[in-house]
């Protein structure tokens, strides 16, 4: 299902916010869009997908209420370093402190936790390795 295909690009994301080599602004950057992946592969199952135009990343990040239970509070920090990726990668590069790629980073995987409880709950079958999940930090 397409759901593994999002978990999988977790995990590329997941080895690019800790390398090292990279900036900060590029490792945010990496740990937003782990992130992002995590509320995609929410999304996707439990059937449903946005279209994608102008403010489709902001749908997914809000059907995180619906999917998985979010806090509001992290709906809210989630648009809010959804607001810093978009001026990172489009007005400012270099304007990520160390202080945001590490609450970037703390986000990503709190979202992961959660929704592989929730998997585990509801969609075993989607998970990495089977009903069982990951068995690694990390998940690979």
């Amino acid at each position: 299902m397409r759901s593994r295909i999002f978990w999988e690009l977790w995990i590329v994301a997941l080895r690019i916010q800790r390398s090292k080599l990279f900036r900060p602004t590029f490792r945010f950057i990496a740990a937003f869009n782990a992130a992002l992946c995590i509320a995609t592969t929410a999304l996707r199952a439990s059937g449903l997908r946005t279209v994608t135009q102008a403010g489709h990343h902001v749908k997914t990040i809000e059907s995180l209420e619906l999917t998985i239970k979010a806090n509001p509070k992290v709906i809210q920090r989630f648009k809010t370093f959804n607001n810093k990726r978009n001026k990172s990668v489009y007005d400012v590069a270099g304007a990520v402190s160390d202080q945001e790629l590490e609450a970037v980073v703390k986000l990503a995987e709190e979202l992961k936790n959660n929704t592989l409880v929730w998997l585990r709950n509801l969609h075993p079958e989607l998970l990495p390795g089977g009903p069982s999940g990951p068995t690694r930090a990390g998940g690979d």
